[in-house]
């Protein structure tokens, strides 16, 4: 294989964005998720009346009065797994985006540190989006992975800004894609039903993490962190025990004795054992002399 057939050789203008499943990454089954929430709702919603999102939505979306209750601030995580009921294209155009440019930024940052970006970005948009409905005394309601979509999204301009995509039938470089997502989202009507606010928010935690190098590698190892700290701050305080040194000292101690003994009362009054242990001292103390 030559130098420049290696992957981290080629030209970002070659990357591979064609359809390519693959179940075990981080973007196959983000999209399974989505799809499969939007199926079960769709199965546990009444089509028959207007405006009903579905037990599986009302459940998981996070609506503005969520704020003074704390005990449903998961909400903030949850509402990017569900879409709008009545709006295929609103989870058709997520997953498409995810599909082929989040396979790229994976591919550059990993499976887990792109679990982490998509799920962070998604909760910083979603607690953006709750404190603007408390600034501005506004009620409404919040679903859809848009915000952590984008996200993913400019992070793969960024990272490949000269990468060929393609806007309908039309190549393009991924950095005018880029200019295009933000002017587009900045000049949305604020009238529609669309969250500008929560897209601008996910594009703001790309150029975040990407401009300033951030990393949540470190959440990955937090479990053993703490068990290492627990372990330095609770619990028995053991001390190694050097077994070698602590019976030199105890044989040194007990030869002391015996000569002391030898000293006040005579060789006679020392016992068989006693006898055979300053003995066999007395070679190993030799023997050390000569190693010297």
């Amino acid at each position: 294989m030559g130098i420049y057939e290696r992957n981290y050789y080629r030209d970002e203008n070659e990357l591979d964005l064609r359809p390519n499943w693959d179940q075990r990454s981080a973007v196959s089954t983000l999209i399974l998720i989505n799809v499969a929430v939007f199926v079960a709702n769709m199965f546990l919603r009444n089509s028959f009346v207007v405006g009903d999102q579905g037990a599986v939505n009302e459940f998981l979306k996070l609506s503005a009065s969520d704020f003074g209750r704390p005990y449903l601030w998961w909400h903030t995580l949850t509402y990017g797994f569900c879409h709008d009921a009545d709006a295929i294209q609103h989870l058709l155009f997520n997953m498409l985006g995810l599909y082929f440019l989040g396979r790229s930024v994976e591919g550059r940052y990993g499976r887990m540190e792109f679990y982490r970006i998509y799920l962070i970005s998604m909760v910083i948009c979603g607690v953006v989006w709750l404190l603007k409905q408390q600034l501005f005394g506004t009620n409404g309601g919040l679903l859809g992975a848009s915000g952590a979509v984008l996200c993913i999204e400019m992070l793969f301009v960024f990272n490949f800004p000269k990468s060929r995509v393609y806007l309908l039938v039309f190549p393009v470089p991924a950095w005018v894609l880029g200019i295009l997502l933000v002017l587009m989202n900045i000049a949305s009507n604020p009238s529609t039903n669309v969250a500008t606010d929560v897209h601008l928010t996910g594009i703001l935690c790309a150029v975040g993490y990407f401009f300033l190098g951030l990393s949540f590698r470190f959440l990955g190892d937090l479990k053993g962190s703490s068990r290492r700290w627990l372990r330095r701050h609770s619990g028995p305080k053991l001390k190694i025990h050097n077994e070698s040194a602590s019976s030199v000292a105890n044989d040194a101690n007990e030869a002391d004795r015996i000569l002391a003994k030898i000293h006040e009362s005579g060789q006679d009054s020392l016992t068989s054992k006693e006898k055979k242990f300053l003995e066999k001292y007395s070679r190993s103390v030799r023997a050390k002399k000569q190693e010297l």
